[in-house]
């Protein structure tokens, strides 16, 4: 997966920069807004925590995806700024963490057995 930057706009009265990217994911299904931040915060050296993926499309038949992204110069700001829908789309490392420790749990718990087929009366 190769992220490049189209175009980088400064914000200075939201306190943000806004990026187009393009991500060439030859070979593999379009990108995770995870893998795609990471590579992001790389690029430009902030944290992880600060960069928020607004969205990424894929041309059907193409390689290639494009989106949206928004870094923020202090959590308090993007906290203030971004709806919330966005925020959980990506969770933190702690809260990653604890999400798969839940999903551990629910896999653990039995199926239900509503659903056996009953023999047919005549």
């Amino acid at each position: 997966m190769k992220v490049e930057i189209l175009e980088k706009m400064e914000n200075p009265l939201l306190g943000r920069t806004e990026l187009k990217f393009k991500v060439d994911h030859t070979g593999a299904p379009t990108p995770r807004r995870l893998d795609v931040r990471s590579q992001l915060s790389a690029i430009l050296g902030v944290g992880e925590d600060l960069v928020v993926i607004e969205k990424i499309t894929s041309s059907h038949g193409r390689q290639v995806a494009s989106g949206i992204a928004r870094v923020y110069g202090s959590k308090e700001r993007l906290e203030k700024i971004e709806p919330k829908y966005l925020l959980r789309r990506v969770p933190s490392k702690g809260e990653q963490t604890e999400k798969s420790s839940e999903e551990q749990k629910t896999e653990k718990l039995e199926p239900t057995k509503e659903g056996e087929a009953k023999p047919e009366s005549k």
